[in-house]
């Protein structure tokens, strides 16, 4: 049956080869879309488009007002779900939509979801910005901030691409802060000695705020100003005194790095996290104040693109002399430089310890994008104690007045103060020759290279007594293409500055080690002259060049060294020569053979690497790839999948919908409307595994025509397999009895031309009954299916109050997982989900399911619930399965999970049943605690466990019993008062030995009493109270013949009535 009304379609891609699919269109309002309960969330998108997210992963796409026809491209980079609406792509693949507006995990991580925000904040460059809310020009950087509310983002996202004032929309981020002895360390005492503390010199902290009435700050603030919501400049977190401190104190207690140093306070960030407009309008205040060093110890992840933070330090360093100083960032991997650290023109800095050892947590280049050389130096950020703010609640107490903390953040000051030590001395400088200064003197770790330290930590002293410096701080030469016979050597200049009353004559050498870690080899990086003369107050230039036509392909990282007697001028540089690569152009054609501007979705089989690549010519290394691309084919739309092609010269890729062959699927009943219709893709090679889908979601393959193409090779089964999906509902749609759910896998290649139209025979009946509900919510039942190997949700949209469903399932090589969610209907929001077992059929019989019936408590879901691999015990452990033997998780009001070594804990987290453990190695005796309460259901308010069991180092599944309480109970979940209640107990082991018995209590005062019951064989005996109204609680504990123990205990086990 076809509906009138919108339909929608989304194409959705996802590594694991599990691709859920459900979105709720407007024109089915009161429909609830099904999907994984705890901590779901939802992001309204730019574009209005609504996504709900649970677990990480995308469950739900429900498209905005008036969005007809709008396709979604869902997919997973960097472990990172994005959801990019078809009419939004092409604009972001061309730049002037910022990628993460559509970053969903980002989206969450900034707070910016429908929860905790109802707006969706936006910066513009270029002349436009006139559609936005509450908007700020920031006329320096031709930017305007503003917000667009939710309920217009459909209208307002249409009006600013239609705006040819608008060069570029971004999202309005947010960036995180990068969380006594560390003054002597850089050296800063040679300079008090000298007579610099920076006095004279304006450094600007852009922060929290900062307690100016501190003892230690006492004096230091020039002036203030509040960029953040927040009512006033009040540092309520304590990171931005800290830092100042670190900068200025004037040694009531503890000296800062320049006590002379006056401050200026910019809050721009009210918590720990920081709006992109907030931070830059406080650098455009800091700038117009006359700062000559800017503070900035925030940062957030950067891309390849030049976003607004790093494009406005470039920009005002060039225009004023301003040094910003900027930290790493804490992400402590390589690769993971922060923005805006990563701008050319910033003082970039890493934090090590007091052994100038590379902190752990330090961010390390190379610079995204184009592999430049980030950090730039180092500093103290570990343990640094400064000036704890009167409401700040950062840091570890050292007395009253001052607290410790570590972090780029607190490496940063050390850097800032440093500078206007030397600002003081050099007045006339610019920020760029402070930088030049630092990094020239800066002492290099020799264990550390470029990429983790930069020129290395700061040393005042040295910067003091050096009279030579060099600029750039760092050469980076680029990627040459392959092949190498024929590069074509690059120089680029070093100047060398000489501030001394003598000519200074520097010895120059090269150094550098290639991607073997062996050194590279003579001639790829050379130095000319090898010996040059800086006259005193002058400057000389020595010529640095890369000749890649000399060694193994990949990246080479070294130094120039220029020498003169104690002085070395060391300069980290960076040249690389490509791998094996070719010129890969990717045509996209309609079913009429006509060129048409699509992307292709690019899986890289070697790397699992995967991008998206537009129609035209890419660069790709040599390799066998996996490609997949929708293409809209009239008023349809035809998955394409190439499993493999080989680059192994330039080549054209053709994803051509013309070889696309029609799919199509009908319901036995005609009357039932079409939910869902997806096609869904795996390709698996070498371990890694990569995927691809298209849906249509409220609708079917009649609503949009789909056709699926295979293009290229068949494959072995396990190398490759498609799966098609569909699912049928009975009127109303708010609330079906009856669905149908269909999946057929085909293994090799696609599911071409693939057309069923089963008969209700050929059909197995799942019945699945539902139990009792609090007010103000219903349930909704999912169905996943499994087949050919790919086992995607496929979510519907059935939802209701308790009460019976019927579905019906073909059963041909495929198998049934069950979801049933509790919804809470205003505002909408999961609260609490079930699974069952995987299930497999056979047709014409009758099968039944229960859901959400008490008693509630600890589930195993599979074998992973206790576990350890080397030295670190694993804990995920169901704690709200239901009476059926259903695992489920629940939102909950508290919880804690707690692991024990010898009666000494190891850890414990805040999370139900979940939690990571290191352990030493050795053999020891254990106990696991766990517990949470929650208040989404009248049962099962409080569930908690102990277990003890042993271990030793080695990969394996741990000793773990639960055991399920079975009473037989009404559809409300009550037994009769003053009733005998035999409750079956049903153990489930994961792992362990035979039972040697059990004890079982009852609790009619919701655990504060417990009274034990008699138990014969596995069922308990519970004698109810004769007055109704309560709620009965369980208690059992136990051990196996081992010596393992296990006690659990559940509150509000069921009602008496």
């Amino acid at each position: 049956m076809r509906r009138n009304g919108i339909v929608a379609a989304v194409a959705l891609l996802a590594v694991s080869g599990a691709v859920p699919a459900s979105a709720v269109p407007e024109a089915a309002a009161g429909a609830v879309p099904a999907g994984p309960a705890a901590g779901s969330t939802t992001v309204t998108l730019i574009t209005g488009d609504r996504v709900v997210v649970s677990g990480g992963e995308v469950v739900s796409i429900t498209p905005g007002p008036d969005r007809a026809g709008v396709f979604f491209h869902r997919f997973r980079d960097a472990g990172r779900e994005h959801v990019v609406p078809s009419d939004a792509l092409p604009a972001m693949d061309s730049g002037r939509l910022d990628r993460r507006l559509f970053d969903v995990t980002g989206l969450v991580e900034a707070g910016y979801d429908d929860a905790h925000r109802d707006t969706v904040p936006l910066l513009v460059t270029g002349g436009g910005g006139g559609e936005l809310r509450a908007a700020r020009a920031l006329p320096a950087l031709g930017t305007v901030a503003g917000q667009v509310a939710k309920p217009e983002a459909a209208a307002t996202f249409r009006a600013l691409l239609a705006d040819p004032g608008v060069e570029k929309v971004w999202l309005d981020g947010v960036r995180q802060l990068s969380l006594d002895r560390s003054t002597a360390q850089i050296g800063a005492p040679a300079a008090w000695q000298a007579g610099l503390t920076g006095e004279g010199v304006v450094v600007a902290v852009l922060d929290t705020g900062v307690d100016g009435e501190h003892p230690d700050l006492a004096g230091r603030e020039l002036a203030e100003a509040n960029f953040t919501e927040a009512p006033d400049n009040t540092d309520t977190v304590g990171h931005g005194t800290h830092v100042a401190a670190t900068i200025a104190s004037n040694g009531a207690k503890y000296r800062g790095v320049a006590p002379g140093a006056r401050l200026l306070d910019g809050k721009v960030c009210a918590t720990s996290s920081c709006a992109e407009s907030s931070v830059l309008a406080g650098m455009q205040w800091a700038v117009d104040q006359g700062a000559d060093i800017v503070n900035l110890s925030l940062g957030g992840t950067d891309t390849p693109a030049i976003d607004p933070l790093e494009q406005a330090v470039d920009e005002l360093s060039a225009k004023t002399g301003t040094l910003f100083v900027v930290a790493a960032g804490n992400s402590g991997r390589p690769g993971t430089i922060g923005s805006p650290g990563s701008a050319d023109a910033a003082l970039t800095v890493g934090a090590v310890d007091r052994r100038d050892g590379l902190a752990p947590f330090s961010s390390r280049g190379p610079r995204a994008g184009d592999g430049g050389i980030k950090p730039d130096v180092t500093a103290p950020g570990v343990d640094i104690v400064a000036a704890k703010a009167a409401k700040g609640t950062l840091g570890d107490p050292v007395d009253d007045g001052h607290v410790a903390m570590s972090g780029t953040s607190m490496a940063t000051p050390h850097v800032a103060g440093a500078a206007a030590l030397l600002a003081q001395r050099h007045p006339d400088w610019t920020g760029a020759r402070l930088k030049a200064l630092l990094t020239s003197s800066a002492r290099p770790n020799p264990e550390l290279d470029p990429y983790e330290q930069g020129m290395g930590r700061i040393d005042v002293a040295a910067a003091l007594a050096q009279t030579a410096t060099v600029e750039p701080a760092s050469l980076a030469f680029g990627t040459q293409r392959w092949p190498h016979d024929d590069d074509t050597p690059v120089t680029r200049e070093l100047v060398y500055r000489n501030t001394g009353t003598a000519p200074l004559v520097l010895r120059v050498t090269t150094e550098a080690t290639g991607p073997d870690g062996e050194p590279a080899p003579a001639g790829l990086l050379t130095a000319s002259p090898a010996e040059v003369t800086v006259p005193a107050g002058g400057q000389a230039a020595v010529r640095v060049t890369a000749n890649t036509r000399v060694g193994r392909d990949g990246d080479y990282a070294g130094s120039v060294v220029a020498s003169a007697g104690p002085t070395a001028l060391r300069t980290p540089v960076t040249a690389g020569r490509e791998v094996e690569s070719y010129d890969v152009t990717f045509a996209h054609l309609d079913g009429d053979g006509q060129p048409v501007e699509y992307g292709t979705r690019l899986f890289d089989l070697a790397t699992g690497r995967e991008r998206s690549v537009p129609s035209g010519v890419t660069r790709l290394p040599a390799g066998e790839y996996f490609a997949a691309a929708t293409i809209g084919v009239g008023n349809g739309i035809a998955p394409l999948y190439q499993p493999v092609f080989e680059v192994d010269a330039d080549a054209v890729v053709t994803m051509d919908a013309r070889l696309a062959k029609p799919v199509r699927v009908t319901a036995p009943d005609p009357n039932a409307l079409a939910m869902l219709a997806e096609v869904t893709g795996r390709r698996v090679h070498g371990g890694v595994t990569t995927g691809w889908g298209v849906g249509v979601i409220f609708g079917g393959f009649d609503d949009v025509p789909m056709s699926v193409g295979h293009l290229g090779p068949e494959l072995p089964p396990d190398r490759f397999a498609t799966k098609v999906s569909a699912e049928f509902a009975t009127e109303p749609v708010t609330d079906p009895r009856v669905r149908y759910r269909f999946a057929w896998g085909s293994t090799g290649r696609a599911h071409t031309g693939l057309e069923r139209a089963p008969a209700k025979s050929e059909l197995a009946e799942v019945r699945t009954t539902t139990g009792p509900l609090p007010a103000g919510r219903v349930m909704a039942l999912g169905g996943e299916s499994e087949a050919a190997g790919i086992d995607g949700l496929v979510w519907s949209q059935t939802a209701g109050a308790s009460g019976a469903f019927v579905d019906y399932v073909n059963t041909e090589d495929v198998r049934w997982t069950w979801h049933a969610s509790q919804i809470r209907s205003e505002p909408l929001g999961f609260e609490a989900e079930l699974a069952s077992a995987a299930r497999t059929y056979r047709p014409g019989r009758v099968y039944r399911e229960s859901f959400n019936h008490p008693v509630f408590g600890p589930a195993l879901r599979g074998p992973g619930a206790l576990s350890r691999v080397g030295d670190r015990i694993n804990v995920d452990l169901d704690l709200f399965g239901d009476g059926a033997g259903n695992a489920g998780a629940s939102r909950t009001t508290s919880a804690r999970t707690a692991l024990f070594r010898g009666g000494r804990l190891v850890g414990e987290t805040a999370d139900p049943g979940a939690g990571t453990f290191d352990v030493p190695a050795t053999a020891g005796a254990y106990r696991l605690e766990v517990g949470a309460t929650r208040d989404v259901s009248d049962f099962g308010t409080g569930v908690s466990g102990s277990w003890t069991f042993r271990s030793a180092a080695g990969d394996r599944t741990l000793p773990l019993t639960v055991v399920r309480f079975a009473p037989r109970l009404d559809a409300t979940g009550s037994a009769s008062a003053g009733r005998l209640l035999p409750v079956p107990l049903v153990p489930g082991q994961q792992v362990g030995a035979a039972l040697r018995g059990v004890r079982v209590e009852a609790s009619f005062d919701d655990g504060r009493t417990w009274t034990r019951v008699p138990v014969a064989g596995r069922t308990a005996l519970v004698r109810n109270p004769g007055t109704p109204g309560a709620f009965a609680s369980l208690r059992v504990e136990g051990a196996d013949v081992r010596g393992n123990t296990f006690r659990q205990t559940v509150v509000h086990a069921y009602r008496i009535r």
